[in-house]
């Protein structure tokens, strides 16, 4: 279907939809619309990792729903089956519970959404912070391995090493560490048998596979990354081991100190995301530009998947940036659009990735064809829809590890 001909179609539609009642201050959550390419208006959906905090949102509120006596009790069923997701079902449960408890919600809200009112009055806790935000969407990046207790043999893809990363082996987790090149998986399983708090958590996980741990963390060898093909082929031959191993991951990504511990990681002054993120935030320092909540959440999903920004990439991106005077959501398109991609087929889907962070300043309507294809193909999202704002913000360094925190270069 040509654009041009349907362009007044999703003007129209696109006003009808969700930012036609843009976020309003303190919005935790809403479920995502977008118009499809025959111009339909439609709803889609947030998965949230299964420790993350929509599912004890959902949980909370169809115990709530319970409680009204002028709701269907249907109506907190699907919250109840599939906890960490928040769908069209959802937004009908929260504006259902918004008819018994209006009191309950900022009167800005949208109907169908949830804001930092609603959760401190059923969680009795903090709003969840930007980084539990950010990871709702950036662990889609991961579309394989997009949890803790996710694991992938990478030799499934074919015979042998016929996986995208010809070097990979075995990846566990939404950072997608991997037993191959960088050997991050390693890394990581190190980093927490070390650690005096995961270490006995990681060893009771392994427990008769003890041996195969020693092995994989055994760093005195020069070869150590090099061996892990070796040490890991009896296991991916035998079923039964096989299917413990994935047990092992399981158990450990039930444990909130492992999963701190995996993001302390990876995160962290020896991870690979810190050093991409912090990247990033010399980019806009040299571009004269103050991070938001938004950028963050950004640097996160494009680390995930590029390596960090170089040197040149920095100093041409900084100057354009100051040249045209760009705002923040200017220069996240600006990287978006000329980062070197490996492929057509990747430039394809980062686009449609990479949109979320800006889209909530053009609307729908307002990209390209290209990004706008590739949004609707590979996204659907926004980064408003888990409530990241252009509010000024800079990590703590217990969140990432960047230059400047204790210990770190100055």
């Amino acid at each position: 279907m040509a654009w041009g001909r349907s362009a007044h179609l999703i003007i129209g539609l696109t006003a009808w939809l969700a930012w036609a009642a843009p976020a309003a201050a303190g919005v935790l959550v809403r479920a995502p619309s977008y118009v499809n390419l025959s111009a339909q208006a439609r709803t889609w959906r947030l998965t949230d990792s299964s420790w993350g905090f929509i599912s004890p949102l959902s949980t909370a509120v169809a115990s709530e729903l319970e409680k009204c006596k002028r709701v269907d009790p249907a109506v907190a069923a699907p919250l109840q089956m599939s906890p960490n997701r928040l769908d069209k079902a959802s937004a009908d449960a929260l504006a259902a519970l918004r008819t018994c408890r209006k009191r309950w919600f900022e009167k800005a809200t949208p109907v169908g959404a949830a804001d930092e009112k609603l959760w401190v009055k059923l969680m009795n806790r903090p709003p969840p912070s930007t980084l539990d935000r950010a990871k709702v969407i950036a662990f889609g990046a991961a579309p394989l391995t997009p949890d803790y207790d996710r694991t992938l043999w990478d030799w499934d893809r074919g015979s042998g090493f016929a996986s995208a990363d010809p070097a990979a082996i075995f990846s566990w987790g939404p950072y997608k560490s991997t037993a191959g090149h960088g050997c991050t998986f390693q890394r990581a399983l190190s980093a927490l048998t070390a650690s005096p708090v995961t270490g006995p958590m990681v060893r009771e996980a392994f427990a008769e596979e003890g041996p195969l741990l020693d092995q994989l963390i055994d760093q005195s060898r020069p070869d150590w990354c090099a061996s892990a093909a070796v040490i890991l082929k009896p296991v991916f031959d035998d079923s039964e081991r096989r299917e413990n191993f994935r047990i092992i991951f399981a158990k450990l990504a039930g444990r909130p100190e492992i999963r701190a511990g995996y993001d302390g990681y990876f995160l962290g002054p020896n991870g690979y995301l810190g050093r991409r993120i912090a990247r990033h935030y010399d980019l806009y320092a040299r571009a004269g530009l103050t991070p938001t909540r938004m950028d963050f959440a950004y640097f996160l999903d494009r680390s995930l998947d590029y390596p960090p920004l170089s040197e040149a990439q920095i100093v041409d991106l900084s100057a354009t940036v100051r040249a045209g005077r760009m705002t923040n959501w200017q220069a996240r398109r600006l990287i978006a659009n000329v980062t070197p991609f490996s492929s057509p087929g990747a430039r394809s889907y980062q686009l449609g990735r990479d949109a979320v962070y800006f889209i909530e300043a053009l609307g729908q309507e307002g990209l390209d064809d290209t990004e706008r294809a590739s949004w609707i193909r590979n996204s659907r999202l926004k980064a408003s829809d888990v409530g990241l704002t252009e509010e000024p913000y800079a990590p703590p360094c217990d969140v990432v590890f960047l230059p400047g925190c204790p210990g770190g270069q100055p």
